[in-house]
């Protein structure tokens, strides 16, 4: 998944700033987490769903970690999107008897207009979308015009590595329960995050690339200073978008820690800077995690 403030680290950090700003040219060192017991060696990673044509970002270490591991665990499996896609986006994306217009202030409504004028998006074609869907599309807008790319995504190139040399590649969730989370938020906490990422827009793009470019060097100070003020300011987001589903991870690289051989996990960057983070999660488990 990737969202507003949300999408500024979770898109690594990000991602996006001055659209046209170059990374320094050097070798990239994005952390890797690792968990080991006796018979089983977890390996960690953040990754951005997104990312612009260019970016050298997969350093050596990732990708000797490819080459040894067994398995790889994805957010999602599959990246195609389910048969049932127009019936969810129906079912829990809309909300035509409750349209963005009755539930957003004149300044509020005046910020999304302009967004989509930008865009060349007619209001009428938001107006009856959830808040929550709403702020998707803006954020997806977002990275797009910042230069980023749909297809392009971290995920993407594991999963695609990983199927080209026959590793199996397994889901922590399916699409549906994405979905499920988004959509079940109460509906202040999706106003107040569609809200944000309105006041925001234009400021987001020019600091996600001071958030990519740290995460590429190895520092996380930027994302975790961004992770405490959107556990600060939009708790409720935070609440269920990162601690809830970093148990759910946690739980899930328990169940694989309990088998053997080497495992690559790689799940959107979010889910490890801050309190509530997978490896802060699992070292209160009593697990020691290694930082490389």
């Amino acid at each position: 998944m990737a969202f507003g403030r949300w999408t500024r680290r979770i898109a690594a950090g990000l991602l996006f700033g001055t659209v046209a700003a170059p990374l320094a040219a050097q070798t990239p060192e994005p952390p890797i987490w690792v968990l080991e017991d006796e018979n089983s060696t977890i390996y960690m990673i953040g990754t951005v769903h997104m990312m612009r044509d260019g970016v050298d970002w997969e350093s050596p270490q990732l990708a000797e970690i490819l080459d040894q591991a067994d398995n790889v665990w994805l957010e999602l499996d599959s990246f195609e999107p389910p048969a049932n896609l127009f019936g969810l986006i129906m079912a829990s994306g809309m909300s035509p008897d409750r349209p963005l217009s009755s539930l957003l202030d004149d300044e509020e409504m005046a910020g999304l207009q302009t967004i989509l004028d930008d865009h060349g998006v007619p209001l009428d074609s938001f107006d009856g979308l959830r808040p929550w869907y709403a702020y998707l599309q803006i954020s997806a807008l977002m990275l797009v015009e910042a230069g980023f790319d749909p297809e392009g995504g971290i995920d993407m190139h594991i999963k695609a590595r990983a199927d080209a040399m026959g590793t199996p590649v397994m889901g922590f969730e399916t699409f549906e329960e994405q979905f499920e989370t988004l959509s079940g938020m109460d509906e202040e906490v999706q106003l107040d995050v569609l809200r944000q990422t309105i006041i925001e827009y234009e400021d987001a793009k020019t600091e996600l690339v001071d958030q990519l470019e740290g995460w590429i060097d190895g520092d996380l100070s930027t994302l975790e200073t961004e992770t405490a003020e959107i556990a600060q300011e939009l708790g409720g987001f935070y609440e269920v978008l990162f601690a809830e589903r970093n148990q759910g991870f946690a739980d899930g690289i328990e169940d694989i820690l309990s088998g053997k051989g080497t495992t690559l996990v790689a799940v959107g960057l979010g889910h490890y800077v801050g309190p509530d983070s997978i490896p802060e999660i699992l070292a209160e488990r009593g697990y020691t995690i290694e930082r490389r």
